[in-house]
């Protein structure tokens, strides 16, 4: 049985994660996207979820093992020596002792066994409305791949993606200047296809208003794409 308990949950960490550059190294946990806080330099690192979002993640690292807290539990994570001399984790145990068998698969992936070794697929998720889930009230909270995951920096992932990311930008640009100029708004209408058969069309003021209109909705979609797939 792994015991313990992580006190004085501060959600004030909003500016240094904001302070966080681009495609730093990342770990999920619960649908919460967490960063490195603090590293005291002696196998203890604190990681923090932007926006306040879930619970602070406290690694605490030793030889062959790791432990991690958060929420007023701990889990750990016993490891061994890889191939390369590096440390793999291979068992994640819960705070009422259930014991799950992890293997490395893919690239910085898991497959997850139980304790009869049949294969443990994460919990069914589903999507209802914007932005809304509903999972399996029965299964854990945090998946054992994840757990592994958070236990070492050597799993964790580059956050965002450069594609996304300047797509978001360009996306952002494009319809700022369709919300903003009056001349980008005249120079859309006339390479319009239905315009370029007609002459001396010229755009009518309900035409203007649907430009703002458009543009103001473009920005809210790039700053969607940047928050979800970029930041």
């Amino acid at each position: 049985m792994v015991g313990g308990s992580l006190g004085g949950l501060d959600y004030g960490c909003g500016r240094r994660l904001g302070a966080k550059l681009l495609f730093e190294e990342v770990f999920y946990l619960d649908d919460a996207k967490y960063f490195k806080y603090e590293d005291s330099g002696s196998g203890r690192i604190e990681y923090r979820a932007a926006f306040g979002r879930g619970n602070p993640v406290v690694v605490h690292a030793r030889a062959l093992e790791r432990v991690i807290e958060t929420g007023g539990e701990s889990y750990l994570v016993r490891g061994t020596e890889g191939l390369e001399g590096e440390w793999v984790p291979y068992a994640v145990v819960y705070p009422d002792g259930t014991e799950f068998r992890v293997e490395p698969f893919g690239q910085d992936g898991f497959q997850v066994f139980d304790q009869a070794g049949e294969w443990v697929l994460p919990p069914a998720v589903m999507h209802v409305g914007l932005g809304k889930k509903i999972r399996d009230p029965d299964s854990l909270r945090y998946f054992p791949a994840d757990i592994a995951a958070a236990s070492d920096e050597a799993f964790h992932q580059p956050n965002g993606s450069v594609g996304f990311f300047l797509l978001a930008v360009a996306l952002f640009i494009f319809n700022w200047c369709g919300f903003r100029y009056e001349a980008f708004q005249r120079f859309l209408f006339h390479i319009s296809p239905s315009n370029l058969m007609v002459s001396d069309p010229e755009p009518s003021d309900f035409y203007f208003f649907m430009c703002k209109v458009g543009g103001a909705l473009g920005m809210v979609v790039s700053l969607g794409i940047f928050f979800a797939h970029a930041l």
